[in-house]
């Protein structure tokens, strides 16, 4: 399975205790990958990425948007937009799309209206792509803007 975590990279610090309710199961180990990915560099978690190897606790995006800068994280990101088709792939979609336009200073709430073009295929992928592409051409002119003033 694609999303699965390199359990040798990233070893949880306790065993887990007894669950109630999966949720509870749920939250404890997302805490705990988060925790252990606090520990990894920008570039080992775009490597991650870069290979497909998500958490399944969404939790390498949050680590991402926390240390990641845009000129770095964008190729990967865009990359992943573009790779990730199909329902099946849709909430990495989401997640890689809040963790680049979180770089590129926008909120998640509300979710801007390319962002969602990006992450959702209701209008079909050629249409996602295409939103894809027009993304692209806004990281390249920010990133030239930055350029250009320092």
């Amino acid at each position: 399975m694609r999303q699965l975590a390199n359990s040798q990279t990233r070893p949880m610090s306790q065993e887990p205790p007894e669950f109630s309710h999966w949720k509870e199961a749920w939250e404890w180990h997302a805490q705990e990958t988060a925790r252990s990915l606090e520990q990894e560099s920008e570039a080992s978690l775009l490597a991650q990425i870069q290979d497909g190897r998500y958490d399944p606790y969404y939790q390498i995006w949050y680590s991402l948007r926390e240390k990641g800068t845009l000129a770095n994280c964008a190729p990967v990101l865009l990359e992943v937009l573009r790779r990730e088709v199909g329902e099946v792939q849709m909430l990495t979609r989401y997640h890689a799309a809040a963790a680049l336009f979180h770089l590129l200073g926008y909120p998640d709430d509300p979710i801007p209206p390319l962002r969602a073009q990006v992450q959702w295929d209701h209008q079909g992928e050629a249409a996602r792509q295409q939103a894809i592409d027009a993304l692209e051409l806004i990281i390249q002119k920010q990133q030239l803007g930055k350029d250009n003033t320092g």
